[in-house]
């Protein structure tokens, strides 16, 4: 069943991704292309569900950091900010952690609700890294404190090693 606010394709040609935006009387959705940003009307009967998860994350929240106010931006294609090779990242100089408004299309991620906070999660152990002195003091852009394997790990393990924290009592 379509709905406000699915994920759809278009059953004639699998390219044509798009967010269902409204539904009206006659079984008509208007649904936003997600590539082109064009919004076009259909039947209904002529889409099917991807079962996709689009991120509808706000920007402008905040996140204190050790003390320091760092504020949350989603960042669009068209941002000068916007990098092709990252994710996301931290300016810790602006005290601004932004990450990619992800798009639906054919190659990406199924769930990019999910995927958008596990980059979130990644740059906010960079912002914790820096506000704890350890980004300046690893000697060297490519040390421990800023290696991507490493903070990866952190930001992928941390939710389990605090449930084994509040199972063992000790968190």
């Amino acid at each position: 069943m379509v709905e406000i606010g699915n994920i759809v394709v278009a059953k004639a040609d699998k390219r044509l991704i798009g967010e269902v935006l409204a539904i009206d009387e006659m079984d008509r959705a208007t649904v936003k292309l997600c590539e082109s940003g064009v919004e076009v009307l259909v039947d209904i009967s002529s889409l099917s569900c991807t079962g996709s998860n689009q991120p509808k994350r706000e920007s402008g929240k905040t996140v204190h950091i050790l003390g320091t106010e760092y504020k949350i931006l989603i960042i669009e294609e068209g941002d000068y900010r916007y990098d092709r090779e990252a994710d996301g990242w931290v300016d810790p100089i602006a005290k601004e952690i932004l990450v990619f408004n992800y798009k639906q299309d054919a190659v990406s991620v199924k769930d990019l609700v999910a995927y958008q906070r596990k980059v979130l999660r990644h740059e906010i152990v960079h912002a914790f890294l820096y506000e704890s002195g350890l980004w300046q003091n690893s000697y060297g852009s490519k040390c421990w404190a800023q290696n991507e394997e490493m903070v990866d790990w952190f930001a992928i393990q941390e939710p389990k090693i605090h449930s084994a924290y509040i199972e063992a009592g000790c968190e």
